[in-house]
């Protein structure tokens, strides 16, 4: 472990790293990684219900009229038999891994067409891929990859993570850096943090459609439920975005005919859902993986969450909204008393639940989903 600046592009500012861990893995591609990535990564039908990409996660009424909290619906993202590292990230993990499957195909394909030969082919850099974690995700990619032999991801976290999830982070296969997370960073600094000036930066880029791929199946197995009423966490926004832009998406399908033949429920009831974002008001908050002195890279902003609602292609009261720590300690204690696994981030959507039950703003007889993001490292 040692700390450096390192060499910066001209007319950048030096960032201060700390290197934790690196991983050892060829610099080049080679023919034998091209076959192995692409014949060994399966392939799903994309939107096939017969052959799912994703075993879906249970939902889990709850009784809390004892507690003056109504009745609920869990969606226990937590799951391990869906889940393996028990967080939602696994489906996000899944979804990178396969973006080197195709690779590795689009490779083949230029070596069968004669566009690219085997000793060009060997001239090119291994992508890798460089993402800023709070724990969960870097270790949901980091097993994911593991298993089809993928390049360690590299793991930005901030110098002020909790030691033990650090520890964790230093377990897997990755390499992993720490530095001020406090300020704005550009892809071009993650990429130099963590040594990857050829690389991807997945924190910030839009090409590979994470507001509709991340978590696909997820918001599919959600509609489907027939809720009037949809609580999530809210840290990234990645998955709140999924609901809304499959939401409007739905609405789109509808009109074109070509509906998602994953969606079991009529697209009116889509769009009427209300999907509620639930994010700390305080920083630091018990809710880590949620909190943050800023996002950066939130591609999903207000205006955005607005524009759907003023479209109508979600429901007039969908948005997102802060919880207190004493809501979101509630949450996560509610939860696990119920013995379903959570931590504070993964239980604060049931948080805004509870802060809008006690206002008086959930009508009687809606039908409320609560997503439970699951229990990561803590």
């Amino acid at each position: 472990m040692f700390s450096e600046k390192g060499p910066r592009p001209p007319e950048q500012t030096e960032l201060e790293r700390e290197v934790k861990k690196e991983v050892e893995y060829p610099r080049f591609v080679s023919y034998e990684i091209v076959e192995k990535w692409g014949d060994g990564i399966p392939t799903f039908a994309e939107t096939d219900p017969r052959a799912p990409e994703w075993k879906s996660t249970p939902v889990i009424p709850l009784d809390l009229i004892k507690d003056g909290l109504g009745e609920i619906f869990v969606k226990n993202e937590a799951d391990r038999e869906s889940n393996p590292t028990g967080t939602i990230k696994d489906r996000a993990a899944w979804e990178l891994a396969t973006l080197y499957r195709d690779y590795a195909r689009a490779l083949y394909l230029k070596i069968r067409t004669g566009t690219l030969d085997k000793k060009e082919l060997e001239r090119l850099v291994t992508p890798r891929l460089s993402l800023i974690t709070a724990g969960n995700e870097g270790k949901a990619i980091a097993e994911c990859f593991k298993q089809y032999d993928l390049p360690p991801p590299k793991l930005i976290a901030g110098k002020d993570t909790r030691a033990t999830i650090l520890n964790e982070l230093l377990k897997l296969r990755a390499d992993v850096y720490t530095t001020d997370l406090s300020r704005q960073l550009k892809p071009e600094d993650i990429k130099h943090i963590s040594n990857n000036p050829e690389g991807i930066d997945i924190t910030s880029i839009r090409a590979i459609e994470p507001s509709s791929v991340f978590y696909d199946w997820h918001v599919h197995e959600s509609f489907n439920e027939k809720p009037d009423e949809i609580y999530v966490p809210y840290g990234s926004g990645r998955l709140m975005e999924n609901y809304l832009v499959w939401q409007a998406r739905s609405m789109r399908n509808e009109s074109e005919g070509r509906r998602d033949p994953r969606l079991k429920v009529p697209v009116s009831k889509v769009i009427a859902m209300n999907v509620f974002g639930a994010e700390p008001a305080e920083y630091p908050s018990d809710a880590d993986k949620l909190a943050a002195p800023f996002k950066p890279f939130l591609l999903f902003k207000d205006e955005d969450i607005s524009a759907v609602v003023n479209l109508s292609f979600t429901g007039s009261e969908t948005g997102k909204n802060k919880i207190t720590e004493e809501q979101i300690r509630q949450a996560h204690q509610l939860l696990t008393s119920q013995g379903i696994e959570a931590e504070p981030s993964g239980a604060a959507g049931l948080g805004l639940y509870i802060d809008r039950f006690e206002k008086g703003l959930v009508k009687k007889g809606k039908k409320i989903l609560i997503v439970n993001t699951g229990k990561g490292l803590i």
